[in-house]
C-alpha cells in the first residue's frame, strides 16, 4: 500500500446535542477529528473501528449505522503525515459514554489528544479534519443510509 494513501474508520458519537472528538494539545496547529483509526490488513472496517475505540477510548462500543466515506486529499506541499485518505464514518453507541465521563488524556504516534465534548452547533468553528466532515456530520445524521454498507470478510 502507498503510505501517502491511508484508510481510516472514524466513529460518530453523540450525546444531548454534542459530539465526542479528538483534539490534539501539542501540534504546531492544534485540531480535532474524529476517534478512530487505520483499519489493518485483514481487519473489516467496523472490527477495526471498535478496536481503536477501546484503544482510545477505553469502553466498547456498537456500531448503529454507516453514515457515510469521505475521500479526501491534503496539500502535498504540507502533508502532515501523509496526503491522501478514506474516512469510513459509523454512528456508534455504548450504552454508558456520556457527556459526564471522564477521558484520560493519551499519546499516539507522538501527538498529546484529549478527549472533549463539542456542541453540534459548533463543529463549524473549531477547525474539524478533514475539513468537509464539519457539514456531512449533520447532513449523514439526517439521512437513513441502514443498508449502504456491506462487510464480507473472509
Amino acid at each position: 500500500m502507498n503510505k501517502n494513501i491511508h484508510i481510516l474508520s472514524r466513529a460518530v458519537i453523540i450525546d444531548n446535542a454534542h459530539i465526542l472528538l479528538c483534539k490534539t494539545t501539542n501540534a504546531q496547529s492544534n485540531f480535532y477529528y474524529l476517534p478512530g483509526g487505520h483499519i489493518e490488513h485483514g481487519e473489516s472496517a467496523t472490527e477495526s473501528l471498535k478496536r481503536e475505540l477501546v484503544e482510545e477510548l477505553g469502553f466498547q462500543f456498537i456500531i448503529k449505522r454507516f453514515l457515510g466515506c469521505l475521500e479526501f486529499s491534503f496539500n502535498p506541499d504540507h502533508p502532515i503525515c501523509h496526503t491522501h485518505e478514506y474516512n469510513f464514518i459509523f454512528e456508534v453507541e455504548s450504552g454508558v459514554v456520556t457527556r459526564s465521563t471522564v477521558f484520560t488524556p493519551f499519546e499516539e504516534k507522538g501527538l498529546c489528544l484529549e478527549l472533549e465534548w463539542i456542541a453540534l452547533q459548533k463543529l463549524y468553528t473549531i477547525g474539524l479534519r478533514p475539513g468537509p466532515l464539519e457539514k456531512l456530520i449533520q447532513k449523514w445524521l439526517e439521512q437513513d443510509f441502514d443498508d449502504a454498507f456491506e462487510s464480507k470478510m473472509l
